[in-house]
């Protein structure tokens, strides 16, 4: 039962053992400390210890005079491999005035809010592949705040620029990072403003300038009025609106308002001042209300999922379905405390308020910065193919007409590339000039909250992490990614031209990712933890089987006795002589380990055998053997002694003498027999 006890205890402890990761202890300095998010509620009731990220979040003051802060919350894996160490992403969610904790909890971060206020992970979350910051922008969106909201897209760069300024400030081992900005929706209009924001920072301030390599912008708001005039086709091609619907010639007209309006637009595209048709957004939003209405029959089609329906008028502002866990969450006491609040906001997903300030009349449409951005840094544009409101048509419709790196819109406008994940077809790319289009299958307007294993190879993408494969059969480009795990090197390189795909046949090998040299040390030292644990047990185990112990079997017809036997063993009987006194008084004093060793080894501290052996019985024996001194002559083949209590002990010399009289008495028996 003791060896079945220690070997269950083995076993529970090396599975334990390897089980559990190296846990992470931040040791930043005091600055960090402040920020650092400890106790979240919900925790730890599903994540295992390597799903748990390090994060920090609070509030950083920008402007001073008017109280303006913004909330940020950052994730970072502390098993992340080396590759992706020397990276940033920050993120922005739209409205505008919309939180980036939608991003947080509902998409690319690796939390996800349950019932009853509990944090489940997602596996496909983005701060495996980097560091990654929500932030809630611009001022009185989420957990931000200010005296005075803002109207502008270039107060939404300037005010970030000062945001970069604090929290480089903070986290200065990021400086070097390269740096990546991603975000969906309305992040459209405020992502290419920061990107073009930073390029003027890094050629004009003087200061250390930041590593900005790109941008991804999933389902943008990028050219508002040429997104609006993709409402009608897109309905049509999805058979979701019928030419016999009784609102077709209403929404006719309506949809040739707004095409005078885009055409006066591109008519001044190269003006110096804001032309007021491209600002004037009300006559081209109306489509999109009427064809809802059209479709409503007292539920209306989602517009950011045309696959769901939602309750009219709302038509999907009631999803995604997440939000009824988040809002509560976010309201909770206990987390606001933990996130290291100061002033308190009660937080709503999208403030009406910063929404109806934020008019944007005298900011030209962002699609008029990508071209610059194409010249410096690698732009990504990103659509799930379900969405309504941000649809691939309209994406597709303004890349069209804009003019970018000295050519119109893709040379080849029917040649898509396919984009393979995890041995799957997961959508099609178009890349030029360092623009990169990609629709994703089966996503709507949140892609990473449909597909996120699949949205994080986004990264991938932007980051040429993948694998250029062109059929033989077809002649037909492939990129391919992978999961985790299954990574090819990283390149430096920019994207190849899909012009130049067709000469060009890239196979790279995957290598598998490696683990941080500091979970190495660990793994070592937890295994020569196993291996002590694994030889004590054995110790213990030698110890145990060398135990004296004595089976008397009864054999024959042997008669039972009253009498006491009593059984003694070698290594009971030592003789105590002075000497060995002092060799026992020694082994006594003797240490743990060094006792195993000499009984790993067999020896005893005298250097003699000390296994257990049966003991020969002297010629002269005491009364009780137990006490005994007597140590029989080594001739006699006895291995061990039984004597009665009341046995008569004689003499070695008596003992032949009863020989010689037994043999006489059988002598004379026989003669009696003969003689009858």
């Amino acid at each position: 039962m003791l060896i079945y006890n220690l070997i269950t205890v083995l076993i529970c402890t090396i599975t334990t053992t390897l089980a559990l990761p190296p846990k992470f202890v931040f040791d930043g300095p005091e600055s960090q400390r402040k920020y650092l998010v400890t106790n979240l509620p919900g925790l730890s009731d599903n994540l295992q210890p390597d799903q748990i990220p390090l994060m920090f979040a609070g509030q950083l003051q920008l402007h001073p005079e008017n109280h303006s802060s913004y909330f940020f919350w950052k994730f970072s894996d502390p098993y992340r491999i080396p590759e992706n160490k020397k990276r940033t992403i920050f993120w922005l969610n739209g409205g505008p005035g919309c939180s980036s904790m939608d991003g947080a909890l509902m998409e690319v971060g690796p939390l996800r809010v349950e019932k009853g206020g509990k944090l489940g992970y997602n596996n496909g979350s983005w701060h495996r592949a980097a560091d990654i910051v929500f932030i809630d922008q611009p001022v009185g969106t989420g957990f931000s705040f200010a005296d005075k909201l803002i109207s502008e897209l270039n107060q939404v760069s300037d005010y970030m620029l000062v945001f970069l300024k604090k929290y480089f400030e903070i986290f200065p081992e990021e400086l070097d990072n390269d740096i990546y900005f991603a975000g969906e929706s309305y992040a459209g209009q405020y992502i290419p403003y920061i990107a073009n924001g930073i390029l003027d920072h890094n050629e004009k301030s003087g200061e250390k300038p930041y590593n900005l390599k790109g941008v991804m912008i999933g389902n943008g708001w990028i050219s508002p009025n040429e997104q609006s005039l993709s409402y009608f086709p897109f309905f049509y091609n999805h058979g979701l609106i019928k030419t016999n619907n009784p609102h077709w010639g209403s929404i006719l007209n309506q949809v040739e308002e707004c095409q005078r309006l885009v055409d006066e637009a591109d008519a001044h595209w190269n003006d110096n001042t804001v032309d007021p048709a491209e600002v004037n957004f009300g006559p081209c939003d109306a489509i999109l209300n009427k064809l809802l209405q059209s479709t409503g029959d007292g539920q209306c089609i989602n517009m950011y999922d045309y696959l769901l329906r939602d309750s009219f008028p709302s038509c999907g502002m009631n999803w995604p379905p997440d939000l009824k866990d988040v809002t509560p969450y976010l309201r909770d006491r206990d987390v606001v405390n933990a996130l290291n609040l100061e002033h308190i906001e009660t937080w709503k997903e999208c403030s009406g308020s910063v929404s109806n300030a934020f008019t944007a009349k005298n900011s030209f449409p962002a699609v008029h910065l990508l071209p610059r951005l194409t010249e410096n840094i690698q732009v990504v544009l990103f659509n799930g193919d379900r969405d309504i409101i941000c649809n691939t048509m309209g994406t597709l419709s303004f890349l069209k007409k804009l003019e970018w790196g000295g050519s119109k819109g893709f040379t080849d406008e029917e040649t898509n590339i396919n984009w393979i994940y995890d041995n799957e077809d997961v959508g099609y790319i178009k890349t030029e000039r360092n623009m990169t289009f990609i629709n994703v299958y089966n996503a709507s307007h949140m892609v990473p909250f449909d597909v996120p294993n699949t949205s994080r190879a986004l990264i991938d993408l932007i980051t040429r992490n993948y694998d250029e494969v062109i059929s033989p059969e077809t002649n037909q480009t492939s990129f391919v990614t992978y999961p985790l795990g299954v990574r090819k090197q990283l390149q430096d390189t920019p994207p190849t031209d899909s012009t130049n795909n067709s000469t060009t046949t890239t196979t790279t090998t995957t290598a598998e990712s490696k683990e941080p040299t500091s979970n190495k040390i660990t793994r070592v030292i937890q295994l020569l933890v196993i291996c002590i644990l694994m030889w004590g047990i054995y110790v213990l185990y030698s110890s145990y089987k060398s135990r004296p112990s004595s089976i008397i079997r009864k054999t024959g017809k042997s008669v039972p006795s009253n009498k006491k036997k009593n059984v003694q063993w070698a290594d009971q009987l030592h003789s105590y002589e002075d000497d060995d006194i002092k060799d026992f008084e020694s082994d006594q004093q003797e240490g743990f380990f060094k006792k195993a060793l000499h009984k790993l080894t067999g020896t005893s501290v005298t250097g003699g055998d000390n296994r257990g052996n049966y003991v020969p019985t002297s010629s002269q024996y005491i009364e009780d053997i137990e006490l005994g001194e007597g140590i029989r002559d080594e001739s006699v083949p006895d291995d061990f002694i039984i004597a009665s209590d009341d046995e008569e002990v004689v003499e070695e010399g008596q003992e032949r003498d009863l020989v010689d009289d037994n043999k006489k008495s059988m002598k004379n028996n026989n003669k009696d027999a003969q003689s009858s």
